[in-house]
């Protein structure tokens, strides 16, 4: 079996997942459709096209358009838990204390939420009690990888994602939101 020790020193056993598995989550993933709009062709016909940010604004779209992206990130939020939840429940050997433990007595003391949910469960508990800081999630999900055989590029891949991620900067590249404001701020 192997282990991950996370920044609070608690060695976690881990276990490969199924990359059938993950491939059939990923495949299931949730994302909501872009909003198109229409133009006629000089030839009277009508082409449809996806909306983007840019042209959002000059088609007076703007309200589709951040409909759509609260959606887009909400979906992505979603798949991402969905994601971390399979990698812990499967691939994470450990038994989550029951009602009644130290544990639950804790949370209950404090106010702190726990889900009902047992996937969901597994996932606050591995979150709460054995890692210590953002970075051990992406860690964690790097050992499981690994201990999944996939690739040690991917692997690779997936720890500087999360180290982008933590640090507050990502590869995506600035919202069309930004632009328009920064385009205001420049016409004043």
């Amino acid at each position: 079996m192997n282990t991950f020790v996370s920044s609070k020193g608690v060695e976690i056993s881990i276990k490969p997942v199924s990359q059938f598995k993950i491939d059939a989550l990923r495949a299931s993933k949730i994302e909501p459709e872009i909003p198109t709009y229409t133009v006629k062709t000089v030839t009277g016909e009508e082409q449809t096209f996806q909306l983007d940010g840019k042209s959002a604004v000059t088609r007076n779209m703007e309200a589709e358009w951040e409909a759509y992206v609260t959606a887009r990130n909400k979906a992505e939020a979603e798949n991402a838990k969905a994601f971390f939840e399979l990698l812990v429940w499967d691939g994470v050997d450990v038994e989550v204390p029951g009602e009644g433990s130290d544990w639950d007595l804790a949370n209950k003391h404090f106010g702190i939420k726990v889900p009902a949910d047992p996937y969901a469960l597994k996932a606050h508990y591995v979150y709460t009690e054995l890692l210590g800081k953002t970075e051990d999630i992406g860690e964690l999900m790097a050992a499981i990888f690994k201990a999944s055989g996939v690739d040690e590029e991917a692997v690779e891949r997936l720890r500087k994602s999360f180290r982008i991620g933590v640090s507050g900067t990502t590869n995506r590249p600035v919202s069309n939101r930004t632009r328009k404001l920064e385009s205001k701020v420049k016409d004043v």
